[in-house]
């Protein structure tokens, strides 16, 4: 029966593809990360701006050369801003500085030394 059930949808013209796995959601997240090389004298990355959570991850995400120390601050679009708390993250590991971060979410990272490089995913 499947396989007379996959020949009619093959005789329709019809392709089911499997749904995305939980990896290949992952490399979009990760493959659409950007350069971390260096941040403002602060500690702040981007150096002396801000940028925008995207659709391609869930969470703000950052993998570093060496195990630091990172915080993520938020402006939303009322006005001010705020951080969350500090979380270590692991040398040459993916980890979370936030999570569950909605898309345009306008954000910067604080890190606990200015010689910071690796990658962050958002």
């Amino acid at each position: 029966m499947i396989a007379l059930t996959a020949a009619a949808t093959v005789a329709a013209g019809l392709f089911l593809a499997p749904a995305p796995t939980a990896a290949a959601a992952a490399t979009s997240c990760y493959g659409s990360a950007k350069a971390i090389n260096g941040t403002d004298d602060n500690g702040h990355w981007p150096p002396g701006g801000s940028a925008k959570t995207t659709s391609n991850c869930n969470d703000i995400n950052v993998k570093i050369t060496r195990t630091i120390d990172v915080q993520t601050c938020f402006a939303p679009s009322s006005g001010g801003y705020y951080c969350n708390g500090w979380h270590t993250v692991y040398a040459n590991t993916w980890g979370l500085a936030a999570t569950d971060v909605k898309d345009g979410t306008t954000f910067w990272l604080l890190f606990t030394s200015t010689d910071v490089h690796g990658l962050a995913a958002y």
